[in-house]
Formats: structure tokens, sequence, C-alpha cells
């Protein structure tokens, strides 16, 4: 470094010493002090901003939980519906198998009795025929 590279050096820092001269002790303390106030301040701002972010990160999570619990209930309602048809679909079908086995009885029974009723009748054509 050279002497005018030094002499253009102090012209420039002069002002600041002369500040910080004019400051005092306790203007200069007082700077060094709100370094950490200015780092706490800044920090606070960031965590505000990462809040403000969050917030609105959790209210597009429960718009869309909304959105699928209303799209589930909807199907639960679909499905709810359909089960009740085949419910009501499986309940005729019981009665309508209720109601052939009645019928397969009486068709059983007229059978068994138009059995007896043609054996008593060839019985009694066989003792004509004698």
């Amino acid at each position: 470094m050279g002497v005018s590279e030094i002499s253009a050096a102090w012209a420039a820092a002069q002002p600041m010493i002369e500040a910080l001269i004019a400051l005092g002790l306790p203007g200069i303390a007082l700077m060094v002090a709100a370094i950490p106030a200015l780092v706490i301040v800044i920090v606070y701002l960031i965590n505000q901003r990462h809040i403000r972010h969050l917030e609105r990160v959790l209210e597009n999570y429960r718009a869309d939980t909304q959105r699928i619990l209303h799209e589930m209930e909807r199907r639960h309602g679909d499905m709810e519906e359909k089960h009740a048809e085949v419910a009501e679909f499986y309940r005729k079908n019981v009665t309508l198998v209720k109601n052939y086995e009645k019928n397969n009885d009486l068709l059983q029974t007229l059978i068994v009795n138009n059995t007896r009723a043609l054996e008593r009748l060839s019985a009694i054509v066989e003792h004509w025929s004698k």
C-alpha cells in the first residue's frame, strides 16, 4: 500500500471516526448492544413470515381435508342407498324362496294324494275285474 492509498483510506474513514467520537462511549456501547437486538428482530420477522406460510399451508390442508370429507360422505350416502337396495332385493328373494317351498309342499301333497287315489282306483279296478 502506498502513501496515497493510505491517505485516501484515512480520508474516507475520518467521517466515521468523527461520528464515533461524537457518540462517545455510551453511544458506542448502545450501538454494540443494538446488534444482538437487531439479530433478534430479524429472527422474529423471519419467524413471523414462516408462521404466516404455515398458516396458509394449514388452511389449504383443512380445505382439502374438508373437500375429501364431503366427498367421502357423499360416497357413503351412495353406498348406503345401494346397500338398502341390495338388502331389499335379498328380503324379497327370501320371501320368494319361502313361497316356493310352500308351493313345493303343496305340490308334493297333491302328487302323493293323486298317487294314492290312482293306487286305490287301480285296486278297485282289479277287484272288479276278478
